[in-house]
């Protein structure tokens, strides 16, 4: 074999490594992982008070009890966060006001206007919540996002998704609580 040839059958068997590890990353990047073993599902919802994107009262988990809550947390630099909007305008489509949903920023840095419009460019039909100093991300454990968690009535984690939701499946999660 040619020094020419081994450069080229090396060149290509890094090019089959990188892809094979590129479809991995990406699958599990936007594959939606239910956990319905994730450590906080049946644990109380921590009470956190967020200040809403979009208007001047912060909104309360506390104050939520009663209500199905459904949380997107998201980041305006996340393309599967992006690629969720349509997915879960069809969920607060469907539901209205028979759930409280809302995105949850992550952002750390990005003031208020920059979210809003981060919102507004994404096509977001729900309003949404910006956990400046990271304290949501932190109390539920959101490692990767998009990541979605359900909260039942009486203010119990049911549900946490991770990646780009199927509309559909989150319908059956929501269905469950009502």
């Amino acid at each position: 074999m040619t020094a020419k040839e081994r450069v080229i059958w090396t060149l290509g068997f890094l090019a089959l490594v990188g892809s094979i590890v590129a479809a991995i990353t990406l699958a599990r990047y936007l594959g939606v992982e239910g956990a319905p073993d994730h450590p906080l599902v049946g644990s109380a919802a921590p009470d956190l008070s967020l200040r809403r994107v979009e208007g001047s009262e912060p909104v309360t988990l506390a104050g939520l009890r009663g209500d199905v809550v459904l949380l997107d947390f998201w980041a305006s630099w996340c393309g599967p966060c992006r690629m969720s909007v349509p997915a879960l305008n069809e969920v607060h489509q469907r539901y209205g006001d028979r759930i409280q949903m809302f995105g949850v920023n992550v952002d750390h840095g990005l003031d208020v206007s920059g979210v809003a419009h981060a919102h507004h460019v994404f096509g977001a039909r729900f309003p949404s919540l910006l956990d400046e100093r990271g304290e949501a991300q932190l109390a539920f454990d959101v490692n990767n996002i998009p990541t979605l968690v359900l909260i039942d009535r009486e203010g119990t984690i049911r549900y946490v998704g991770r990646g780009v939701p199927d509309p559909d499946d989150v319908a059956d999660q929501i269905d469950e609580l009502l």
